[in-house]
């Protein structure tokens, strides 16, 4: 969480860096030196985020963590590239274990061989050696980490003693502060609730501020601007965590974290009769974004942001939750929740009043309160609906009916929606499968969603709406049924209520040791390791820019197509640190650009010239570079480029691969057509049994490379030379398209590269243009521009994995086999050609997948449309065609009624065939691996193991497949399959 932190919010803390715990001079730190010892960096950029969380939960613990602990303190650590296996392989010796495994003498088996402590079961690590019979295995020659914690690292690994809180701020009498900052914002701590009333009667406008981690998002990717801020981390009142005899006391300015911890302690004190909410609450909390961010944000927060999608104001709301509000005059008030939520992100709360504290009541007799969310991943991600339900159970003439009953849902409009009619519906009802029809009924009246509600995905979150009602229903029955008050669930039905949980992470990767020289075939640590994990390693961002560098930051087209009518920077020009907007009457050589090949003086590209680097006069998708803005900083550069205002003339776009199809919108020249054999032939015969037809839309991915595109440009010899540091997998082509759009000789455009935080494809021709937009403003004011590219502005602008469509007709017999396929593929290539047409050639070659077709035919298109152009991503068009081929495989398993393993089998390639492209296979091993890996995995029994389970539960399914994948031809360019 430190990119949210404000620099004064740090006052009186003591920072502790991933350079600080350890470097490569002075020793690692045991984090550190187990993280590269495992092979746990690769391109190194969020390494030091891993590095810092694992140190963090080892200083905060006073035993050694579990496991669960571990994970979930890196579930706010992104990886792209190493694959989180290493990592927590790598942290995992730190987890609390039964130590007598380690110390006493190993135990053995039956056959003699050693018992793993590990992982309980027979191993060879303790006597095996490498199959040279001279070298140990590598299991026995990794260092040893017995468990640690805070207290238990002594620094023994490295010649200093691990770092303490420095005794001079621990004396040190903390102070309110008054200080100024950038543009006029003022920043202010108070110590005390009276303190805090007084400046919020003086400035109702200001901003309180905690964790910053909304504030810290408006301010950083929406532009707002707050002239006073408030920090209220150390108002005591704000604090406050009570058991009083009506229910829980819970300050506004208590974290997230700290609250999951006092509902445990509740709960385990209290029993589970009064304790419903809670438990509720702690189990929603679990989802709840990621622990960098609960160890920051507030309960007062995120009830006050008013977020349509927050998980817990729904659980406020459905628990009768009241909230304490007290003006600048000491006056308190009390809201119930349900009535404290008015709009969008709009709260009955004054200017001059402050959230006090949130009182949680206790739940009685037969209440019961439950939690949901639907996201699209568990863990750190927003949802798509949630809510709150809460139901109380009385006794009447024998009868158990609803007395009480609050349904409160999420995500599905401004705020949080009650549904009024379904509860008065249910209340004096007995709760029974007999009034769920008109329940759901009355359920769609409470929450529409219209069908351009915003978030999309209308008819899916509506289904979650009731069968989030479903379930909490089936669970209220279940929790009655174990007191004997009910009828119970069948067998099949008690995968509805059951809490997800998944084992801990485990996994295993097996290999030789052969050696060959010195290195070759030994897993060693890769040069950059020690650097990565040390937080050493310099990326462009890194790098220090000489004197007087300017910032850069881009002008970016707001429409999908339009032609410029006029660029304004008439304000622009006045804004704080502005040094220049450059356009595209500025660029000295030619503007036009490409991802091949010059073919002259002055056009780039591989058969047509279709980039820009400024837009000259038509924009034809949304994030087009139109200018690009240098300033004295970074964010003086985006306030400037905010400030230039373009007016435009809209024209029709096309924003699908189907509309682009229907228009015939196509790149010239990119038609493709590979055949063999007669597939019309075949289908006019009578040889097949049956013909199925179908299409598949495979989606597009964001490469979401952990370093933003990025260079640093700066003029040698009065300008006549270029120099850059860039973020880029082609430094050649850089210096080609740089020299071309600056116009000079290629000898004169040099292109440095030490290392990129992740590229994917993503930054081998894409990333040039950024470049050549920086050393435009670079050689025309003769002065060093560095421009690094925020998130946002990263993936708008830079294209994604190609989305496709397939369009398949196949023919086969009634016992499975494949005898002619024909396919349409189109890709999406966005606005300009960029690699979209080898893209589209290799998803052909990859079309067939690993089956023999003795009859094929496939053509291909490259669609053009108003996105931002797509471009290489690793795999470059393999996957699309080979899960296009899997999704007519699936198709073919269906219409026969039979396993698609069956239909895979019967159809995989064999030693000597001729593929559609004219490619002979020889040593192919298909038939060998696919036998060996069903037979090592126990295919047929997991099958068998999944189809049971499925069989005993009704809501809750298994599956598995096993999916062959061949990647042939890398690139239809020949001299690059190399």
């Amino acid at each position: 969480n430190a990119c949210l932190a404000p620099l004064y919010s740090l006052e009186g803390m003591h920072i502790i860096t991933v350079e600080g715990i350890g470097n490569c001079r002075r020793g690692l730190h045991p984090v550190q030196e187990r993280l590269a010892e495992a092979h746990g960096s690769q391109c190194g950029f969020c390494t030091p985020g891993f590095v810092m969380s694992m140190y963090a939960l080892l200083r905060s613990s006073k035993q050694p963590p579990t496991k669960e602990q571990i994970e979930d303190s890196l579930a706010g650590n992104l990886c792209r590239c190493t694959g989180y296996r290493p990592i927590i392989d790598a942290f995992g010796v730190f987890a609390k274990t039964d130590d007598s495994l380690y110390t006493a003498s190993p135990s053995e088996s039956a056959n003699g061989k050693a018992i793993c402590p590990s992982t309980g079961k027979p191993c060879l690590c303790r006597n095996e050696t490498d199959v040279n019979g001279n070298e140990s295995s590598l299991l026995s020659s990794v260092k040893t980490y017995l468990p640690s914690s805070y207290n238990e690292i002594d620094g023994n690994a490295y010649n200093e003693k691990e770092l303490i809180f420095p005794p001079e701020l621990q004396l040190r009498k903390i102070m309110p502060l008054r200080l100024n900052g950038f543009n006029g914002v003022r920043w202010y701590r108070p110590l005390k609730l009276d303190q805090l009333l007084q400046l919020k009667s003086c400035y109702p406008e200001a901003k309180l501020i905690i964790g910053n981690s909304e504030v810290g998002v408006e301010t950083e990717f929406k532009n707002a601007q707050y002239g006073v801020m408030i920090s209220v981390t150390h108002v005591p009142e704000l604090h406050t965590l009570k058991v009083e005899e009506d229910g829980l006391r819970i300050g506004s300015a208590v974290r997230l974290a700290q609250l999951q911890d006092f509902l445990k302690k509740v709960i385990a004190e209290r029993g589970s009769l009064q304790t419903s909410s809670c438990q509720a609450i702690l189990r929603q909390l679990k989802w709840f974004a990621g622990t960098q961010i609960r160890n920051v944000a507030s309960v007062g927060g995120n009830i006050c942001t008013a977020s349509p999608i927050s998980d817990l104001n729904p659980l406020w709301m459905s628990t009768g939750a009241t909230f304490q509000i007290i003006d600048v005059n000491n006056n308190v008030r009390t809201t119930v929740a349900k009535d404290f939520f008015l709009g969008y992100r709009k709260v009955d709360l004054k200017d001059d009043e402050v959230l006090l504290s949130v009182i949680l009541p206790w739940t009685r007799p037969f209440e019961y309160v439950k939690e949901f969310k639907q996201a699209h991943r568990r863990q750190d991600d927003i949802a798509l609906v949630n809510a709150g339900m809460r139901v109380h159970i009385t006794e009447a003439e024998g009868n158990w009916i609803v007395s009480d009953v609050s349904i409160v849902y999420g995500g599905v409009a401004a705020v949080p929606l009650t549904a009024g009619k379904t509860e008065s519906f249910l209340v004096g009802k007995k709760l029974d499968y007999g009034l769920l029809d008109e329940a759901f009924n009355l359920l769609k009246e409470d929450i529409p969603l219209a069908e351009n509600a915003p978030g999309g995905m209308v008819e899916f979150r509506s289904s979650l709406t009731l069968s989030f009602f479903f379930k909490f229903f089936l669970y209220v029955t279940h929790e009655m049924n174990t007191k004997g008050l009910s009828e119970g669930l069948d067998v099949a039905n008690m995968s509805a209520i059951q809490s997800y949980t998944r084992p801990v992470t485990t996994g295993t990767q097996g290999y030789e040791l052969v050696r060959q020289g010195t290195a070759v075939g030994q897993p060693m640590v890769h040069l950059s390791a020690m650097l990565q994990v040390t937080g050493e390693a310099e990326y462009v961002g890194d790098t220090p820019t000489p004197p007087n560098t300017l910032h850069a930051a881009l002008v970016l087209s707001k429409e999908a197509h339009a032609r410029i009518l006029s660029i304004d920077d008439s304000v622009a020009k006045f804004s704080p640190g502005f040094a220049g907007l450059f356009l595209s009457k500025d660029v000295p050589g030619a503007n036009n650009i490409g991802p091949i090949r010059f073919l002259q003086k002055k056009n780039i590209g591989p058969i047509i010239h279709d980039g820009e680097v400024f837009a000259s006069d038509v924009v034809t998708c949304v994030g087009q570079i139109i200018g690009i803005v240098v300033a004295d900083t970074h964010d003086n550069a985006k306030a400037a480029a905010n400030k230039v205002n373009v007016k435009y003339s809209e024209l029709p776009a096309i924003l699908s691969i189907e509309e682009a199809i229907k228009a015939g919108s196509f790149h010239p020249h990119t038609t493709r057509c590979l055949s063999k054999g007669d597939v019309e032939l075949c289908f006019a015969s009578n040889t097949c049994d049956k013909v199925i037809e179908g299409e598949v839309q495979v989606g597009g991915q964001e490469h979401f490379y952990m370093e933003p595109q990025c260079t640093l440009v700066w003029p040698v010899d009065s300008g006549n030379e270029i120099h850059m540091i860039s973020s880029t997998q082609a430094p050649h082509t850089h210096q080609k398209y740089v020299a071309n759009v600056l116009g000079l000789p290629l000898s004169k455009v040099v292109c440095k590269t030490k290392r990129i935080g992740g590229g994917f494809g993503g930054k081998e021709t894409r990333s040039v243009i950024f470049a050549a937009a920086a050393s435009v403003a670079s050689y025309c004011l003769r002065r060093p521009v560095k421009i690094v590219l925020d998130r946002d502005v990263d993936m708008m602008t830079t294209g994604q994995r190609h989305s496709f469509l397939g369009k398949y007709k196949v023919g086969f017999t009634n016992d499975g086999k494949i005898l002619a396929l024909d396919l349409e593929i189109y890709n999406n290539g966005g606005n300009t050609l960029d690699l979209s047409l080898a893209v589209l050639e290799h998803a052909m070659l990859e079309s067939e997948n690993v089956y023999d077709i003795p009859n094929i035919r496939a053509s291909g298109k490259v669609c053009f449309t108003n996105f931002p152009s797509n471009t290489a991503f690793r795999g470059f068009g393999g996957p699309q065609g080979m899960l296009i081929a899997e999704n007519w495989i699936h198709h073919m398993a269906t219409e026969l009624r039979r396993s698609p393993e069956e239909i895979k089998e019967l159809n995989l390639h064999s030693d000597g065939t001729v593929l559609y492209y004219g490619q002979l296979l020889q040593n192919c091993m298909i038939h060998s691996v696919w036998d060996e890996l069903k037979a090592s995995s126990n295919f047929v029994e997991a099958r068998k193991a999944v189809n049971v389970f499925n069989s005993n539960n009704r809501w809750r399914k298994r599956g598995i497949a096993m999916v062959p994948t061949k990647f042939g031809i890398s690139f239809t360019t020949k001299f690059m399959n190399q």
